[in-house]
Parts: structure tokens; sequence; C-alpha cells
């Protein structure tokens, strides 16, 4: 059995899977180390590349986008390592990140999950973990007060300065980020795979939740290291909007009482109004950000749309109700 399983899910990804794979080949040990790559049906080559470049990884070629939280929930199903690596395509591994973060793990039985340092191409820290989402943090976000702020949720592309020092240490946290995440095979076994309702964003964050309410403990490890260029596998801005969106109210509505998820589905409406209306102003007045604009406000008009049933207490969408 192998220690590690890598698991991969790509779309439309070709040159940074390439780039991952190739980060990930010059990290592990081949014969500790399975790779598992799920295509989402992409149309680039991506799996042709695989087959033909990585000949070593194990590729699972889907018909249709499944999903984040569903393509590596395929992987995870037929993996076999005693830890489980998920990576995004659009990361690379720095040398010997698994090692630390493997070691890591058999330092701290009680860890279950464990996130590496996520940093930018230029070296600068990406937000990486944060503490599980509250109506006050969302607030933060909606508002744009976490622009300002050191907010504990990984909003934004750098760490606020403030909490730099927190960044440079290991910590528990509530959660890390899914673009590089170390699992313990008895995580899975005990808590399920992760979930699949939000389609995409917000899976980690409930999964970590899980693990926590089972009594396991979640590490950022800042010796590993991974950079990441954040949004390279998105498929748009418009559709991470949405599905941002839409992730974050089933979580809360799968963890806080009615009137509560009532309560921020209209702080998350406003804060949608407000960047529309802003970006807006952006296309007006500069013509070269004119069709960004225009994609943004696509996307905070459907993020409206898609939180405008749980904004009544008494009818407030089809997951809300359950209390933490």
């Amino acid at each position: 059995m192998p220690q590690l399983s890598v698991v991969i899910v790509s779309y439309n990804t070709v040159d940074l899977l390439r780039e991952c794979l190739k980060s990930v080949c010059g990290d592990v040990a081949e014969g500790d180390t399975e790779v598992l790559v799920v295509d989402n049906a992409s149309s680039d080559g991506s799996p042709e590349m695989v087959s033909k470049e990585f000949p070593r990884a194990e590729l699972i070629r889907n018909r249709q986008n499944m999903g984040f939280a569903k393509a590596n929930n395929q992987a995870i199903g037929i993996s076999s390592g005693e830890f489980i690596l998920l990576l995004n395509a659009d990361a690379r591994l720095l040398t010997g990140c698994c090692e630390r973060l493997v070691g890591r793990m058999h330092r701290n039985l009680s860890l279950g999950i464990c996130g590496p340092a996520i940093l930018n191409e230029d070296g600068s820290r990406q937000p990486s973990w944060g503490r599980f989402p509250s109506p006050r943090l969302e607030f933060a976000f909606q508002s744009l007060l976490y622009m300002a702020l050191p907010v504990p949720y990984p909003f934004g592309r750098r760490v606020h300065p403030l909490l730099l020092p927190a960044y440079s240490r290991f910590r528990q946290v509530d959660w890390v980020t899914a673009a590089a995440v170390l699992i313990r095979r008895e995580v899975v076994d005990q808590i399920g795979l992760l979930p699949e309702e939000s389609h995409m964003y917000s899976e980690d964050v409930e999964f970590c939740f899980r693990a926590r309410s089972a009594g396991y403990a979640i590490g950022y490890e800042p010796a590993g290291e991974v950079v990441h260029r954040a949004g390279g596998a998105r498929a748009s801005y418009q559709d991470w909007i949405v599905n941002y969106t839409r992730g974050s109210i089933i979580y809360f509505a799968s963890h806080y009482p009615a009137p509560t998820v009532a309560r921020v589905a209209r702080v998350v409406v406003a804060g949608n109004r407000l960047r529309y209306y802003l970006w807006r102003i952006v296309g007006a007045v500069n013509p070269s950000k004119r069709g960004e604009a225009e994609m943004r406000c696509r996307g905070y008009q459907r993020a409206i749309e898609v939180v405008g049933a749980y904004t009544r207490p008494n009818s407030s969408g089809p997951l809300s109700g359950r209390t933490r």
C-alpha cells in the first residue's frame, strides 16, 4: 500500500496541469506514492497530455464536468494511500512539501488534516486558512472591510500584514483550503467524502468542520510550501462569483437557524449589489475594463438570484434551519 495518494482534478488547464504533475513527480518517491488525475471533460488535450507525458499517473476521464468535490471523491474512492493529498491543477509543490506535511502528521497524531503554506508566484503568502464562517466574517467580506482589517478568513490574494506572523509558524486552525491539503485516510473512513452540494467552493470548510466535529485537529504547516496561481483553474470569474456565493449560503443554511440564514442572505445580497454598482462605475470610466465589468456584473446578478430564496426567514431555502 502506498503511503501517499496525490489527487488532482483538471478542467482545461493543460499547461498548468503539466507543471503541477512535474512538481509532484519531482517531490515524491515513485514507489511510495500513487498519482490520480481526474479530468472533467477537458477539450484542450489535458487527458492526452497526461497519458503521453505522465504514464505513471492513473487517469480518470469524465464525459462531463462533475464539479470539484465529486471529481475528487471519484479518485479518493479508488485511492489506497495512508494519506491523501488533494492538489489543484493550478498549483505546484515546492521541494520537500509532501515530506514535511507527512512528517507533521506523524508527529501530531491528533491531526486529521494539514495544509501547507500557499504562495503567490512572487513568493508572497496567499490566505489559506481561517476560522469557520460566521455572520460577522461574512459581513466583513461583503462590506469590503476585509481589505483593511486583519480578518482571520482567507479573503483576497495576499495575507494582511498584521496576520503574517501567524502564517510563519505551525498552528491549529479551523480549516484549510483544498487548493493543497493532506488528509489522513482514517478521516475519510470516519466522516465520509467531500460534500458535493455546492459544485465548487466551501466544500473544504464543510469537510474540515465535520473532521473537527469528529475529534480531529486541523493544522497549518508553513514548512511545506505550494505555489498557487489563484484562479488559474477557474472557468470564469463570473462562475466563481456564483459558485462562491452558492457554497457560502449552503454552509450557513447547513449550520445556522433559518432567521440567521435570512440575515446573512440579505447581507450577501447587499454586498453583491455594492460590487455590481462599483463595477458599473469602473466600466463606465475605464473603457479597458468594460468587458471585465460586464462579466462581473452578470456574476453579481446571478449571485443575488442564488441567495434570493434564503432572504425570507420563513422560506429561506432548501437546506436552512439546521443548527450547529
